[in-house]
C-alpha cells in the first residue's frame, strides 16, 4: 500500500512556500516596517551608480540624503483617493513609506553627485573623492 507525501507529511509541502515568503518579507521590508526598494550598485574608479525601483512616484516625492557616507532614500507612495461611486475590487500595489540606506566605504565628493528619476527607476551618481597624490619624490643633496 502506497501513501502519498500529503498523507505522511502534510506540512512538508508548505515548508518551502513558508521559507520563500519569509525570505521575501525580510527582503522587502526594513525593521521599521518601511518598504525597502530593490536596488543595484555599480562601481567604477570614478563613481558609484545606484539604481532603485520605486515606481508610481513624482520626483518631488523622493528625498535623498548623504550623511558621512550613508546614503538614505525616502519616499511615500500614497494610494489615490477613490471617488464615492468607485469600488476597489483588488489591488496588488504597495503603498506606504519607502526607505533604503546604504553605507559607502570611501568618501563621497558631495559637490559632484547627481540623481535622475525616469520610468520608475531612480538613478543616483555618487562621485568618489580622490585626493591628489602629493609628489613623493624628494631630492637629497649630497654633501
Amino acid at each position: 500500500m502506497r501513501f502519498s507525501i500529503m498523507e505522511r507529511e502534510p506540512e512538508y509541502l508548505f515548508d518551502a512556500v513558508r521559507r520563500d515568503l519569509e525570505r521575501l518579507a525580510n527582503k522587502s521590508y526594513s525593521s521599521n516596517g518601511k518598504f525597502r526598494p530593490c536596488c543595484e550598485i555599480i562601481e567604477n574608479e570614478k563613481e558609484y551608480k545606484i539604481r532603485m525601483q520605486i515606481p508610481g512616484l513624482n520626483k518631488e516625492d523622493i528625498d535623498i540624503e548623504l550623511d558621512d557616507g550613508m546614503l538614505t532614500v525616502r519616499a511615500d507612495l500614497k494610494q489615490e483617493e477613490m471617488k464615492e461611486e468607485e469600488t476597489m475590487h483588488m489591488t496588488e500595489f504597495s503603498y506606504g513609506e519607502y526607505e533604503k540606506s546604504i553605507q559607502f566605504p570611501e568618501e563621497i565628493d558631495t559637490e559632484h553627485c547627481s540623481s535622475e528619476y525616469k520610468n520608475g527607476i531612480l538613478t543616483i551618481m555618487l562621485a568618489k573623492k580622490h585626493e591628489e597624490k602629493k609628489n613623493t619624490v624628494q631630492k637629497i643633496s649630497v654633501k
